[in-house]
Protein backbone atom coordinates (compact mmCIF):
# COMPACT_ATOMS: atom_id res chain seq x y z
CA UNK A 1 0.00 0.00 0.00
CA UNK A 2 2.80 2.46 0.86
CA UNK A 3 4.24 1.97 -2.67
CA UNK A 4 1.27 1.14 -4.89
CA UNK A 5 -1.10 3.83 -3.61
CA UNK A 6 1.34 6.78 -4.13
CA UNK A 7 1.91 5.60 -7.72
CA UNK A 8 -1.84 5.44 -8.36
CA UNK A 9 -2.38 8.83 -6.73
CA UNK A 10 0.43 10.31 -8.86
CA UNK A 11 -1.09 8.98 -12.10
CA UNK A 12 -4.56 10.22 -11.14
CA UNK A 13 -3.13 13.65 -10.31
CA UNK A 14 -1.48 13.83 -13.73
CA UNK A 15 -4.77 12.83 -15.35
CA UNK A 16 -6.39 15.82 -13.65
CA UNK A 17 -3.63 18.16 -14.92
CA UNK A 18 -1.90 18.66 -11.57
CA UNK A 19 1.66 19.98 -11.91
CA UNK A 20 4.13 17.06 -12.17
CA UNK A 21 6.41 18.15 -9.31
CA UNK A 22 3.47 19.00 -7.07
CA UNK A 23 1.91 15.61 -7.80
CA UNK A 24 5.23 13.83 -7.16
CA UNK A 25 5.84 15.61 -3.83
CA UNK A 26 2.32 14.93 -2.62
CA UNK A 27 2.44 11.25 -3.67
CA UNK A 28 5.77 10.72 -1.88
CA UNK A 29 4.41 12.35 1.28
CA UNK A 30 1.36 10.06 1.11
CA UNK A 31 3.68 7.03 0.93
CA UNK A 32 5.74 8.35 3.87
CA UNK A 33 2.56 8.90 5.86
CA UNK A 34 1.34 5.34 5.29
CA UNK A 35 4.74 3.91 6.28
CA UNK A 36 4.65 5.98 9.48
CA UNK A 37 1.10 4.89 10.30
CA UNK A 38 1.99 1.23 9.76
CA UNK A 39 5.03 1.59 12.03
CA UNK A 40 2.93 3.03 14.85
CA UNK A 41 0.15 0.43 14.42
CA UNK A 42 2.86 -2.25 14.43
CA UNK A 43 4.26 -0.84 17.70
CA UNK A 44 0.79 -0.95 19.22
CA UNK A 45 0.21 -4.50 18.03
CA UNK A 46 3.56 -5.77 19.34
CA UNK A 47 2.77 -4.46 22.80
CA UNK A 48 -0.92 -5.21 23.17
CA UNK A 49 -1.08 -8.79 21.82
CA UNK A 50 1.13 -10.37 24.54
CA UNK A 51 -0.68 -8.36 27.23
CA UNK A 52 -4.09 -9.55 26.01
CA UNK A 53 -3.03 -13.18 25.97
CA UNK A 54 -1.42 -12.77 29.40
CA UNK A 55 -4.70 -11.38 30.78
CA UNK A 56 -6.64 -14.41 29.52
CA UNK A 57 -4.01 -16.84 30.82
CA UNK A 58 -4.40 -15.34 34.31
CA UNK A 59 -8.06 -16.44 34.29
CA UNK A 60 -7.24 -20.01 33.27
CA UNK A 61 -9.83 -19.88 30.45
CA UNK A 62 -9.07 -21.52 27.09
CA UNK A 63 -10.26 -19.71 23.94
CA UNK A 64 -9.61 -21.77 20.77
CA UNK A 65 -9.94 -19.17 17.96
CA UNK A 66 -6.65 -17.25 17.86
CA UNK A 67 -6.78 -13.69 16.51
CA UNK A 68 -4.17 -13.59 13.72
CA UNK A 69 -5.10 -10.04 12.70
CA UNK A 70 -5.93 -8.27 9.45
CA UNK A 71 -2.51 -8.77 7.74
CA UNK A 72 -3.07 -12.54 7.80
CA UNK A 73 -6.73 -12.09 6.79
CA UNK A 74 -5.68 -10.01 3.78
CA UNK A 75 -3.04 -12.54 2.74
CA UNK A 76 -5.57 -15.36 2.99
CA UNK A 77 -8.16 -13.34 1.04
CA UNK A 78 -5.88 -12.89 -1.96
CA UNK A 79 -5.01 -16.61 -1.97
CA UNK A 80 -8.45 -18.23 -2.19
CA UNK A 81 -9.49 -19.63 -5.57
CA UNK A 82 -7.96 -16.60 -7.38
CA UNK A 83 -10.78 -14.44 -6.02
CA UNK A 84 -8.36 -11.65 -5.13
CA UNK A 85 -6.88 -11.62 -8.61
CA UNK A 86 -10.28 -11.28 -10.25
CA UNK A 87 -11.81 -8.98 -7.68
CA UNK A 88 -9.49 -6.08 -8.57
CA UNK A 89 -10.43 -5.68 -12.28
CA UNK A 90 -14.07 -6.58 -11.67
CA UNK A 91 -14.47 -3.98 -8.92
CA UNK A 92 -12.63 -1.31 -10.95
CA UNK A 93 -14.97 -1.95 -13.89
CA UNK A 94 -18.04 -1.90 -11.63
CA UNK A 95 -16.92 1.34 -9.97
CA UNK A 96 -16.33 3.08 -13.30
CA UNK A 97 -19.72 1.99 -14.66
CA UNK A 98 -21.53 3.04 -11.47
CA UNK A 99 -19.78 6.43 -11.54
CA UNK A 100 -20.59 6.91 -15.21
CA UNK A 101 -24.32 6.25 -14.75
CA UNK A 102 -24.49 8.41 -11.63
CA UNK A 103 -25.02 5.65 -9.06
CA UNK A 104 -22.03 6.80 -6.98
CA UNK A 105 -19.90 9.92 -6.59
CA UNK A 106 -16.88 7.93 -5.37
CA UNK A 107 -13.93 6.63 -7.36
CA UNK A 108 -12.27 4.13 -5.05
CA UNK A 109 -8.53 4.20 -5.82
CA UNK A 110 -7.55 2.34 -2.64
CA UNK A 111 -6.77 -0.88 -4.51
CA UNK A 112 -5.03 -2.56 -1.59
CA UNK A 113 -8.25 -2.51 0.40
CA UNK A 114 -10.08 -4.48 -2.27
CA UNK A 115 -8.91 -7.42 -0.11
CA UNK A 116 -12.04 -6.89 1.98
CA UNK A 117 -14.18 -7.90 -1.02
CA UNK A 118 -12.00 -10.95 -1.69
CA UNK A 119 -12.12 -11.88 2.01
CA UNK A 120 -15.90 -12.11 2.21
CA UNK A 121 -16.01 -13.78 -1.20
CA UNK A 122 -13.48 -16.35 0.02
CA UNK A 123 -15.47 -17.19 3.14
CA UNK A 124 -18.61 -17.67 1.07
CA UNK A 125 -16.69 -19.82 -1.41
CA UNK A 126 -15.66 -22.10 1.45
CA UNK A 127 -19.30 -22.66 2.41
CA UNK A 128 -20.91 -22.76 -1.07
CA UNK A 129 -18.12 -23.88 -3.44
CA UNK A 130 -19.82 -21.54 -5.93
CA UNK A 131 -17.24 -19.21 -7.49
CA UNK A 132 -19.66 -16.89 -9.32
CA UNK A 133 -21.89 -16.48 -6.27
CA UNK A 134 -18.81 -15.74 -4.14
CA UNK A 135 -17.68 -13.05 -6.59
CA UNK A 136 -21.18 -11.55 -6.53
CA UNK A 137 -21.05 -11.42 -2.73
CA UNK A 138 -17.65 -9.72 -2.81
CA UNK A 139 -18.84 -7.12 -5.31
CA UNK A 140 -21.96 -6.52 -3.22
CA UNK A 141 -19.74 -5.54 -0.30
CA UNK A 142 -17.94 -3.23 -2.75
CA UNK A 143 -21.29 -1.74 -3.74
CA UNK A 144 -22.15 -1.18 -0.08
CA UNK A 145 -18.90 0.64 0.75
CA UNK A 146 -19.36 2.95 -2.26
CA UNK A 147 -22.85 3.92 -1.08
CA UNK A 148 -21.63 4.29 2.52
CA UNK A 149 -18.72 6.43 1.30
CA UNK A 150 -21.10 8.78 -0.53
CA UNK A 151 -23.31 8.93 2.57
CA UNK A 152 -20.54 9.76 5.04
CA UNK A 153 -18.39 11.94 2.75
CA UNK A 154 -19.82 15.36 3.76
CA UNK A 155 -19.39 14.59 7.47
CA UNK A 156 -15.88 13.25 6.92
CA UNK A 157 -14.93 16.31 4.86
CA UNK A 158 -16.26 18.66 7.53
CA UNK A 159 -14.82 16.86 10.57
CA UNK A 160 -11.40 15.90 9.23
CA UNK A 161 -10.89 18.74 6.70
CA UNK A 162 -10.51 16.35 3.76
CA UNK A 163 -12.11 18.09 0.74
CA UNK A 164 -13.15 15.75 -2.03
CA UNK A 165 -12.20 12.58 -0.10
CA UNK A 166 -14.56 9.73 0.81
CA UNK A 167 -13.88 6.53 2.77
CA UNK A 168 -15.06 3.33 1.03
CA UNK A 169 -13.34 1.12 3.60
CA UNK A 170 -14.49 -2.47 4.08
CA UNK A 171 -13.84 -2.45 7.83
CA UNK A 172 -14.84 1.07 8.85
CA UNK A 173 -18.03 1.48 6.78
CA UNK A 174 -20.08 -1.51 8.08
CA UNK A 175 -19.32 -0.67 11.73
CA UNK A 176 -20.19 3.00 11.19
CA UNK A 177 -23.55 2.20 9.58
CA UNK A 178 -24.35 -0.32 12.35
CA UNK A 179 -23.35 2.29 14.96
CA UNK A 180 -25.94 4.84 13.78
CA UNK A 181 -29.06 3.24 15.36
CA UNK A 182 -27.08 2.20 18.46
CA UNK A 183 -25.83 5.75 18.95
CA UNK A 184 -29.38 7.04 18.51
CA UNK A 185 -30.49 4.81 21.41
CA UNK A 186 -27.45 5.69 23.56
CA UNK A 187 -28.14 9.37 22.97
CA UNK A 188 -31.60 8.97 24.56
CA UNK A 189 -30.02 7.85 27.87
CA UNK A 190 -28.27 10.09 30.45
CA UNK A 191 -25.01 9.28 28.63
CA UNK A 192 -26.23 11.54 25.83
CA UNK A 193 -25.74 14.58 28.08
CA UNK A 194 -22.08 13.89 28.90
CA UNK A 195 -19.57 16.14 27.16
CA UNK A 196 -16.57 13.93 26.48
CA UNK A 197 -14.85 15.13 23.34
CA UNK A 198 -11.05 15.58 23.62
CA UNK A 199 -11.32 19.35 24.24
CA UNK A 200 -13.91 18.90 27.02
CA UNK A 201 -11.78 16.20 28.69
CA UNK A 202 -8.69 18.37 28.55
CA UNK A 203 -10.61 21.35 29.96
CA UNK A 204 -11.81 19.19 32.86
CA UNK A 205 -8.55 17.43 33.73
CA UNK A 206 -5.99 20.03 32.59
CA UNK A 207 -2.60 18.64 31.62
CA UNK A 208 -3.65 15.16 32.84
CA UNK A 209 -6.30 15.17 30.11
CA UNK A 210 -3.70 15.42 27.36
CA UNK A 211 -3.49 12.39 25.05
CA UNK A 212 -0.09 11.22 26.30
CA UNK A 213 -1.35 10.97 29.90
CA UNK A 214 -4.52 9.18 28.75
CA UNK A 215 -2.38 6.68 26.81
CA UNK A 216 0.00 6.23 29.75
CA UNK A 217 -2.87 5.56 32.19
CA UNK A 218 -4.57 3.04 29.90
CA UNK A 219 -1.30 1.22 29.22
CA UNK A 220 -0.52 0.98 32.94
CA UNK A 221 -4.00 -0.33 33.77
CA UNK A 222 -3.84 -3.02 31.07
CA UNK A 223 -0.31 -3.93 32.13
CA UNK A 224 -1.28 -4.28 35.79
CA UNK A 225 -4.29 -6.43 34.82
CA UNK A 226 -2.10 -8.66 32.66
CA UNK A 227 0.47 -9.17 35.42
CA UNK A 228 -1.93 -9.16 38.38
CA UNK A 229 -0.59 -12.56 39.45
CA UNK A 230 3.03 -11.37 39.50
CA UNK A 231 3.01 -7.79 40.78
CA UNK A 232 5.88 -8.45 43.19
CA UNK A 233 8.22 -9.46 40.36
CA UNK A 234 10.55 -6.76 38.99
CA UNK A 235 10.23 -7.98 35.38
CA UNK A 236 6.46 -7.56 35.58
CA UNK A 237 6.81 -3.88 36.39
CA UNK A 238 9.24 -3.40 33.53
CA UNK A 239 6.57 -4.84 31.19
CA UNK A 240 3.85 -2.71 32.81
CA UNK A 241 5.84 0.51 32.45
CA UNK A 242 6.76 -0.41 28.88
CA UNK A 243 3.05 -0.78 28.09
CA UNK A 244 2.34 2.65 29.58
CA UNK A 245 5.07 4.42 27.61
CA UNK A 246 4.17 2.54 24.40
CA UNK A 247 0.50 3.52 24.61
CA UNK A 248 1.48 7.14 25.32
CA UNK A 249 3.74 7.00 22.27
CA UNK A 250 0.86 5.80 20.10
CA UNK A 251 -1.32 8.68 21.31
CA UNK A 252 1.42 11.21 20.55
CA UNK A 253 3.00 9.89 17.33
CA UNK A 254 0.01 8.59 15.33
CA UNK A 255 -1.53 12.05 14.70
CA UNK A 256 1.89 13.23 13.45
CA UNK A 257 2.04 10.41 10.90
CA UNK A 258 -1.48 11.14 9.69
CA UNK A 259 -0.46 14.81 9.47
CA UNK A 260 2.33 13.90 7.02
CA UNK A 261 -0.13 11.89 4.92
CA UNK A 262 -2.62 14.76 4.89
CA UNK A 263 0.12 17.26 3.95
CA UNK A 264 0.47 15.31 0.73
CA UNK A 265 -3.19 14.50 0.20
CA UNK A 266 -4.89 17.84 0.81
CA UNK A 267 -3.39 19.90 -2.06
CA UNK A 268 -4.02 17.07 -4.51
CA UNK A 269 -7.63 16.56 -3.50
CA UNK A 270 -8.29 20.32 -3.73
CA UNK A 271 -6.73 20.48 -7.20
CA UNK A 272 -8.78 17.52 -8.43
CA UNK A 273 -11.99 18.92 -6.92
CA UNK A 274 -11.32 22.32 -8.57
CA UNK A 275 -10.64 20.64 -11.93
CA UNK A 276 -13.90 18.69 -11.78
CA UNK A 277 -15.91 21.71 -10.62
CA UNK A 278 -14.59 23.93 -13.42
CA UNK A 279 -15.40 21.40 -16.17
CA UNK A 280 -18.41 19.48 -14.87
CA UNK A 281 -20.54 21.92 -12.92
CA UNK A 282 -23.36 19.40 -12.39
CA UNK A 283 -21.14 16.49 -11.39
CA UNK A 284 -19.68 15.88 -7.94
CA UNK A 285 -16.82 13.47 -7.39
CA UNK A 286 -14.91 12.11 -4.40
CA UNK A 287 -11.66 10.16 -4.32
CA UNK A 288 -12.11 7.05 -2.16
CA UNK A 289 -9.21 6.37 0.22
CA UNK A 290 -8.24 4.26 3.24
CA UNK A 291 -9.71 5.21 6.61
CA UNK A 292 -6.10 5.38 7.82
CA UNK A 293 -6.27 9.09 6.97
CA UNK A 294 -8.79 9.49 9.83
CA UNK A 295 -7.17 7.50 12.64
CA UNK A 296 -4.97 10.32 13.89
CA UNK A 297 -8.02 12.01 15.46
CA UNK A 298 -7.68 12.11 19.25
CA UNK A 299 -11.18 10.66 19.75
CA UNK A 300 -10.30 7.67 17.57
CA UNK A 301 -7.06 6.92 19.40
CA UNK A 302 -8.51 7.41 22.89
CA UNK A 303 -11.58 5.26 22.15
CA UNK A 304 -9.38 2.57 20.59
CA UNK A 305 -7.17 2.35 23.67
CA UNK A 306 -10.09 2.41 26.11
CA UNK A 307 -11.94 -0.41 24.37
CA UNK A 308 -8.95 -2.77 24.44
CA UNK A 309 -9.39 -3.93 28.08
CA UNK A 310 -13.18 -3.99 27.55
CA UNK A 311 -12.78 -6.33 24.57
CA UNK A 312 -10.46 -8.64 26.49
CA UNK A 313 -12.82 -8.82 29.48
CA UNK A 314 -15.80 -9.45 27.18
CA UNK A 315 -13.94 -12.31 25.48
CA UNK A 316 -13.57 -13.90 28.93
CA UNK A 317 -17.11 -13.41 30.23
CA UNK A 318 -19.26 -13.79 27.10
CA UNK A 319 -20.71 -17.33 27.12
CA UNK A 320 -19.92 -19.28 23.97
CA UNK A 321 -17.18 -16.91 22.78
CA UNK A 322 -14.17 -18.59 21.14
CA UNK A 323 -12.10 -15.48 20.27
CA UNK A 324 -8.66 -15.10 21.88
CA UNK A 325 -7.70 -11.50 21.13
CA UNK A 326 -4.31 -10.76 19.61
CA UNK A 327 -3.14 -8.66 16.68
CA UNK A 328 -6.52 -7.18 15.75
CA UNK A 329 -6.60 -5.21 19.02
CA UNK A 330 -4.44 -2.75 17.08
CA UNK A 331 -7.16 -2.44 14.44
CA UNK A 332 -9.69 -0.64 16.64
CA UNK A 333 -8.79 2.79 15.17
CA UNK A 334 -10.30 1.58 11.88
CA UNK A 335 -13.35 0.33 13.81
CA UNK A 336 -13.94 3.83 15.24
CA UNK A 337 -12.71 6.03 12.36
CA UNK A 338 -16.10 6.86 10.78
CA UNK A 339 -17.92 7.10 14.13
CA UNK A 340 -16.25 10.42 15.02
CA UNK A 341 -18.61 12.63 12.96
CA UNK A 342 -21.68 10.60 13.97
CA UNK A 343 -20.96 11.08 17.69
CA UNK A 344 -19.27 14.47 17.40
CA UNK A 345 -16.04 13.01 18.76
CA UNK A 346 -17.67 12.11 22.10
CA UNK A 347 -15.37 9.43 23.50
CA UNK A 348 -17.89 8.09 26.03
CA UNK A 349 -20.55 7.58 23.36
CA UNK A 350 -18.01 6.00 21.01
CA UNK A 351 -16.79 3.54 23.64
CA UNK A 352 -20.34 2.64 24.78
CA UNK A 353 -21.51 2.17 21.19
CA UNK A 354 -18.36 0.21 20.40
CA UNK A 355 -18.89 -2.01 23.44
CA UNK A 356 -22.41 -2.87 22.28
CA UNK A 357 -21.06 -3.69 18.81
CA UNK A 358 -18.47 -5.99 20.40
CA UNK A 359 -21.19 -8.43 21.47
CA UNK A 360 -22.19 -9.53 17.94
CA UNK A 361 -18.56 -9.10 16.84
CA UNK A 362 -17.42 -11.85 19.23
CA UNK A 363 -20.16 -14.26 18.15
CA UNK A 364 -19.83 -13.57 14.40
CA UNK A 365 -16.05 -13.99 14.46
CA UNK A 366 -16.40 -17.17 16.55
CA UNK A 367 -18.90 -18.59 14.07
CA UNK A 368 -16.75 -17.63 11.09
CA UNK A 369 -13.52 -19.05 12.56
CA UNK A 370 -13.96 -22.58 11.06
CA UNK A 371 -14.59 -21.05 7.60
CA UNK A 372 -11.56 -18.74 7.91
CA UNK A 373 -9.37 -21.62 9.08
CA UNK A 374 -10.54 -23.69 6.12
CA UNK A 375 -9.87 -20.75 3.80
CA UNK A 376 -6.39 -20.35 5.26
CA UNK A 377 -5.65 -23.98 4.47
CA UNK A 378 -6.96 -23.52 0.92
CA UNK A 379 -4.72 -20.46 0.45
CA UNK A 380 -1.64 -22.29 1.75
CA UNK A 381 -1.41 -20.10 4.87
CA UNK A 382 0.75 -21.53 7.65
CA UNK A 383 -1.52 -21.98 10.67
CA UNK A 384 1.46 -22.42 12.98
CA UNK A 385 -0.17 -25.27 14.84
CA UNK A 386 -3.31 -23.28 15.69
CA UNK A 387 -6.58 -25.21 15.62
CA UNK A 388 -8.77 -22.22 14.70
CA UNK A 389 -7.92 -18.69 13.58
CA UNK A 390 -9.93 -15.50 13.28
CA UNK A 391 -9.49 -11.75 12.77
CA UNK A 392 -12.29 -10.23 14.85
CA UNK A 393 -12.28 -6.56 13.80
CA UNK A 394 -11.14 -6.88 10.18
CA UNK A 395 -13.35 -8.44 9.01
CA UNK A 396 -14.37 -11.75 10.60
CA UNK A 397 -16.64 -10.07 13.18
CA UNK A 398 -18.01 -7.33 10.92
CA UNK A 399 -21.79 -6.89 10.56
CA UNK A 400 -21.28 -7.30 6.81
CA UNK A 401 -19.65 -10.68 7.40
CA UNK A 402 -22.51 -11.68 9.67
CA UNK A 403 -25.02 -11.04 6.89
CA UNK A 404 -23.08 -12.22 3.84
CA UNK A 405 -21.24 -15.25 5.26
CA UNK A 406 -23.54 -16.62 7.93
CA UNK A 407 -27.00 -16.24 6.34
CA UNK A 408 -27.58 -19.09 3.86
CA UNK A 409 -27.23 -18.36 0.14
CA UNK A 410 -28.91 -16.82 -1.80
CA UNK A 411 -30.95 -15.13 0.94
CA UNK A 412 -27.79 -13.38 2.20
CA UNK A 413 -27.21 -11.69 -1.16
CA UNK A 414 -30.84 -10.58 -1.38
CA UNK A 415 -30.77 -9.12 2.14
CA UNK A 416 -27.51 -7.26 1.43
CA UNK A 417 -28.82 -5.81 -1.85
CA UNK A 418 -32.02 -4.64 -0.14
CA UNK A 419 -29.93 -2.84 2.49
CA UNK A 420 -27.64 -1.23 -0.09
CA UNK A 421 -30.44 -0.11 -2.40
CA UNK A 422 -32.50 1.06 0.59
CA UNK A 423 -29.68 3.38 1.71
CA UNK A 424 -29.15 4.57 -1.87
CA UNK A 425 -32.83 5.42 -2.37
CA UNK A 426 -32.94 7.19 0.99
CA UNK A 427 -29.87 9.24 0.00
CA UNK A 428 -31.54 10.33 -3.23
CA UNK A 429 -34.90 10.98 -1.57
CA UNK A 430 -33.91 12.70 1.69
CA UNK A 431 -30.23 13.64 1.11
CA UNK A 432 -30.02 16.47 3.64
CA UNK A 433 -31.44 14.39 6.45
CA UNK A 434 -29.28 11.40 5.56
CA UNK A 435 -26.07 13.47 5.53
CA UNK A 436 -26.97 14.89 8.95
CA UNK A 437 -27.67 11.39 10.31
CA UNK A 438 -24.12 10.49 9.25
CA UNK A 439 -22.75 13.42 11.25
CA UNK A 440 -22.70 16.42 8.90
CA UNK A 441 -23.86 19.76 10.26
CA UNK A 442 -27.03 21.24 8.80
CA UNK A 443 -24.99 23.83 6.90
CA UNK A 444 -22.66 21.20 5.45
CA UNK A 445 -25.53 18.88 4.54
CA UNK A 446 -27.32 21.72 2.76
CA UNK A 447 -24.15 22.72 0.89
CA UNK A 448 -23.70 19.10 -0.24
CA UNK A 449 -27.31 18.85 -1.37
CA UNK A 450 -26.92 21.99 -3.47
CA UNK A 451 -23.69 20.64 -4.99
CA UNK A 452 -24.87 17.09 -5.64
CA UNK A 453 -28.63 17.01 -5.85
CA UNK A 454 -29.84 20.16 -7.56
CA UNK A 455 -28.26 19.70 -11.00
CA UNK A 456 -28.56 17.06 -13.69
CA UNK A 457 -25.64 15.10 -12.23
CA UNK A 458 -24.16 14.00 -15.53
CA UNK A 459 -25.33 10.39 -15.26
CA UNK A 460 -28.33 8.30 -16.28
CA UNK A 461 -29.68 8.00 -12.74
CA UNK A 462 -31.43 10.88 -10.97
CA UNK A 463 -29.55 12.90 -8.35
CA UNK A 464 -32.79 13.48 -6.50
CA UNK A 465 -35.95 11.44 -6.15
CA UNK A 466 -39.07 13.44 -5.40
CA UNK A 467 -39.10 17.18 -4.65
CA UNK A 468 -36.10 19.30 -5.52
CA UNK A 469 -34.57 19.63 -2.08
CA UNK A 470 -35.47 17.89 1.15
CA UNK A 471 -35.27 19.78 4.42
CA UNK A 472 -35.12 19.54 8.17
CA UNK A 473 -36.91 21.93 10.45
CA UNK A 474 -34.96 24.96 9.25
CA UNK A 475 -36.30 28.04 7.61
CA UNK A 476 -36.74 28.52 3.91
CA UNK A 477 -36.93 24.84 2.97
CA UNK A 478 -39.95 22.92 1.87
CA UNK A 479 -40.41 19.46 3.32
CA UNK A 480 -40.37 16.40 1.10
Amino acid sequence: MSVLLPIIIFLIALAFRVDVLKAARSSILIGIGFIGINLVIGLFSENISPLAQQMVEVTGITLPAVDVGWPAAAAIAFGIAELGVWMIPLFVAMNLVLFAIGFTYTLNVDIWNYWHFAFIGGLVYMSTNNWLYSVAVGLTLGLFVLVAADWTQPAVEETFDTPGISIPHGTSAPYAVAAIPIHWAVDKTPLGNIEADPDAIQDRFGILGEPIFVGLAIGLVIGIAAYSNALFVAESWYAILTAGISFAAVMHILPMMVGILMEGLTPLSESIRNYMTSRFEDRDMAIGLDSAILIGHESVIASSLLIVPIAIVMSIILPGNDVLWGIDLATFPFFFALMVPIMNGNIVKMVVTGTILLIPLHYISSAVAPLLTQAAGSAGFDLGGRGLITSPVADAGSPATGILALIPAPVALAVALVIVLGIWVALRTWPQRMYMVAGASEEKARETVERRHTGKGGGLLPNKIGSTVDATSTEGRSDD
